[in-house]
């Protein structure tokens, strides 16, 4: 398996590590939240029972409040008859009785049962149907009355269902005289219903629904439970008078704990936990592959750095080699530990030098300018190399880091320099025969030697015509290879600039009258410029030459010129058919056309605008042109304005 397949199925496989160890998070997170709900539940369970345990005691404390203001009057009136012997007549107990019932606001009506048969009824209304009721009768009341009988003491029986109709609690205390003989009952009967009313209406203040049943073994005094709709239920004992009840209370309106809104909470809350740490590890999984991926890049920049057949070096701000291939030490012939931490130009001519110096001026990172240089190599011997930087971005000037490449041009510039005697040996034997050859065309066909036959005048034309272009591209030959080998000489110095168009208007208006063309001024140049006349007329008698065996019969060839800040602009304007886009990028080439067969119709050499270019550059100025195919072309030169004492003008 490759090395990329590897990296690329480990990192499938840690990106399933990451997203399983997210969502076994997520789990783990999730089981918390509901232990804690559990918890939180809990809590507030056995906190409503302890509200609600409480609530139900203060019902209870009523309900017992209630009987025992009851029981007391009854007892206060078992004992007022002991007093009197059993002795009791009604008017006597009258004001008595309207005082018990005055007090005890639940008694429905206090019978006297001397000998267990009920004697007297107090009211009597309402419940006549209770008089004269014998307790041995009664199958249901006769066992309780008994017991209350054999033990002496007061009992509650209840609730029951009231001979005179409704339910009733019914208190009854054996009476027994100072003989310790029994005398009878005093029956209390308590209205069940309306104390059972006033208690709810009492537990309903509380938020309570209560239940209150009998008991007929003895009970746990306080039971804690669960409804089914799950609120908290509690039961109470209540005993009294050897009678016993269980008050069971609950919440009269449940309220459940916000449970759905604390787990959606607190599953979003883990969701969006486990997702941070899920992020957070795809984040660190994508560093470290970002970080894996530039460190095989900058392996692979390594190994092509080395590896290159072109000399490498990495340089920092101060122009000092940080690094060199193999290349450029075999270059120069020397170990890398001599090269680095050495500065470029110790190396060099003076021309390494001005590099540098770009180097450490650039305010900025950006491509530098190549040039040639010379370097030294380990015995001394001169190297000739075509140098070019470009700076690696820098968080500052101090840290900047260029890469310099050297390309050993030593075999390119034999070359050339074969190419460029040869062509200048060439131009040299060519001139002598030409010249021969042409004077005595030029005497013939101007008739110092006679007059010439018609059937020849033509052929002689034809020959000096030739003549001429072939010495006209002898001399561009020799001025492109003197420009070459930086042989041609300049006499660059301030000059009116009219003159020299006025001169050159007049010393091509006759070939551009060949093509019935018309060569004129725009304007008038008062400007002085910084140059070598002779080299510019050159330069205007091309690009005046150009335009005129461009333009289309009757057409005109316009002069004019601007000021363009610190430079003076001279433009030459035809109304020709243009430059095709296509061949823009070649124009100032040597032997650049855009259409062989139309430059051979305007006899045209192809080296007039790449000499142009040369004389231009050499005289500090620059050369191009503006084209629309169809519509003509502009070609413009720019020099440097100066004064007549030859200062720069503003």
């Amino acid at each position: 398996m490759s090395r990329p397949s590897r990296l690329g199925t480990r990192s499938r496989r840690r990106r399933t590590l990451n997203w399983t160890i997210s969502l076994g998070l997520l789990l783990l997170l999730g089981l918390g939240v509901e232990l804690l709900l559990q918890q939180y539940a809990l809590r507030q369970f056995e906190s409503a029972q302890q509200r609600l345990t409480a609530r139900a005691g203060e019902v209870r404390a009523v309900l017992l409040s209630e009987l025992n203001a009851t029981l007391h009057l009854a007892t206060g009136l078992a004992s007022y008859i002991g007093a009197r012997q059993g002795q009791v007549h009604s008017p006597e107990l009258q004001p008595w009785l309207d005082g018990l019932l005055r007090q005890g606001r639940h008694i429905r009506n206090i019978g006297l049962a001397p000998g267990n048969r009920i004697a007297f009824v107090y009211p009597l209304a309402g419940n006549e149907r209770a008089l004269g009721l014998y307790y041995p009768d009664q199958p249901q009341q006769w066992p309780a009355v008994q017991r209350l009988i054999a033990s002496r003491a007061p009992g509650l029986d209840g609730p029951l269902q009231l001979v005179q109709g409704g339910r009733g609690l019914i208190y009854r205390v054996p009476v027994f005289l100072g003989d310790d003989s029994y005398w009878g009952l005093i029956s209390t009967v308590i209205d069940y219903d309306r104390l059972y009313a006033q208690v709810e209406r009492v537990a309903g203040e509380l938020d309570l629904a209560i239940h209150l049943e009998r008991l007929e073994g003895t009970a746990a005094s306080l039971v804690k439970g669960r409804a089914a709709d799950g609120t908290p239920t509690v039961a109470l004992q209540v005993q009294l008078a050897g009678a016993q009840w269980q008050l069971e209370a609950r919440a009269a309106q449940a309220r459940p704990a916000p449970l759905l809104w604390l787990r959606l909470a607190g599953w979003g809350l883990a969701l969006a936990v486990s997702a941070l740490i899920g992020l957070s590890l795809h984040g660190q999984h994508r560093q470290a592959s970002l970080l894996l991926a530039l460190n095989q890049s900058q392996r692979q920049f390594r190994q092509a750095f080395d590896q290159a057949p072109q000399g490498l070096a990495l340089l920092d701000a101060e122009a000092r080699l940080l690094s060199v291939n193999r290349s450029l030490c075999r270059l120069l012939q020397r170990e890398p530990r001599s090269l680095l931490g050495h500065r470029l130009a110790q190396f060099g001519d003076n021309r390494l030098h001005s590099l540098q110096e770009q180097l450490l001026a650039a305010p900025a990172p950006g491509p530098v300018r190549g040039l040639q240089a010379c370097l030294l190599d380990a015995q001394g011997e001169a190297i000739d190399v075509e140098l070019s930087a470009a700076a690696l971005e820098g968080d500052t000037p101090e840290h900047a880091r260029w890469i310099l490449h050297l390309q050993d041009i030593r075999e390119s510039k034999r070359l050339q320099r074969l190419q460029n005697e040869f062509v200048s040996t060439v131009s040299h034997e060519l001139r002598t025969p030409l010249t021969a050859i042409s004077g005595p065309l030029e005497l013939l066909n101007g008739g110092a030697l006679g007059e010439v036959p018609g059937h020849l005048r033509q052929m002689l034309q034809i020959a000096g015509d030739n003549s001429r272009r072939l010495a006209l591209l002898i001399n561009d030959l020799l001025d492109i290879g003197k420009l070459e080998a930086g042989r041609m000489l300049f006499d660059c110095q301030p000059r009116p600039l009219q003159p020299l168009i006025d001169q050159a208007l007049q010393a091509n208006q006759a070939y551009a009258a060949d093509y019935g063309v018309r060569l004129r001024q725009l304007g008038h140049c008062a400007d002085w410029v910084h140059i070598d006349a002779h080299r510019l007329q050159q330069v205007l008698s091309n690009l005046l030459a150009n335009a005129a065996r461009f333009s289309p019969p009757r057409g005109d060839v316009e002069l004019f010129t601007e000021r363009r800040g610190q430079c003076l602009r001279l433009h030459v304007r035809d109304h020709g058919p243009g430059i095709p886009a296509a061949f823009h990028p070649r124009i100032f080439q040597k032997f650049a056309q855009a259409d062989a067969s139309d430059s051979r119709r305007q006899n045209g050499t192809g080296l007039g605008l790449a000499i142009s270019k040369e004389l231009v550059e050499h005289m500090a100025g620059r050369i191009g042109f503006d084209s629309v195919e169809g519509q003509g072309a502009i070609f413009w030169i720019e020099l440097p304005r100066v004064d007549a004492s030859g200062e720069q003008s503003a």
